[in-house]
């Protein structure tokens, strides 16, 4: 339990893989690494089944892995009672040092290319709309102008689905790159989540 929100994995069922992967129980825990940084974590929260058996063989290494979390909001922070079920959190990380933050692109690009301005989002964020002029609002950048290096995510609402998504990255010390997405209706509860997502990640690490 992760304050009053609780990340877990998914639990998998398989009827069919490798012999270890099928034989091994799915809350059994994994050692790999990823660039310089080690993880111990439970087999069922890596997302793909060759990754899982990849996992398996012992001392993995990983360029990237990605991960399926389960997150109760609880309460948001606008008062709403939030989801009534776990969201789906995918997350990827990557030994990636160097790379240009989100934040770092928002004034000298994303401030250029918004149309109308900065406008109120929910919790205390600022919105930008990217969307063309005149078009519904289905890309936008919402960011915590509170804080130097904030939170940042950038939001697209895919035409098919209909549904819209939000993208987060956070670049460690150690050069891991932490990439998580989640519906766009969880913004209320960006604090939250952002919180309880990186204090999971730090918890698998092996120091």
């Amino acid at each position: 339990m992760l304050g009053t929100a609780h990340i877990a994995g998914k639990v998998y069922t398989w009827s069919f893989g490798w012999p270890a992967e099928a034989s091994a129980r799915q809350d059994q825990p994994v050692h790999f690494a990823i660039g310089p940084t080690r993880f111990e974590l439970p087999l069922n929260l890596i997302a793909t089944a060759f990754q899982k058996r990849q996992a398996l063989g012992g001392d993995a290494e990983f360029a990237t892995l990605r991960l399926n979390l389960d997150w109760s909001p609880g309460k948001s922070d606008d008062g709403d009672k939030g989801w009534k079920y776990p969201a789906k959190i995918q997350v990827d990380l990557e030994s990636n040092p160097g790379r240009e933050s989100l934040r770092a692109r928002l004034d000298p690009f994303y401030r250029r290319l918004a149309r109308g301005g900065e406008k109120r989002g929910p919790a205390g964020l600022k919105v930008l709309t990217l969307s063309a002029r005149r078009a519904p609002a289905t890309d936008i950048i919402a960011y915590d102008p509170t804080v130097q290096n904030g939170f940042i995510v950038r939001c697209r609402k895919d035409s098919s689905s209909g549904k819209a998504r939000c993208h987060r990255a956070i670049v460690f010390a150690s050069g891991l790159e932490l990439r998580y997405s989640f519906d766009q209706s969880l913004l209320p509860d960006w604090r939250r989540l952002d919180a309880d997502v990186v204090a999971s990640i730090e918890g698998y690490q092996i120091k």
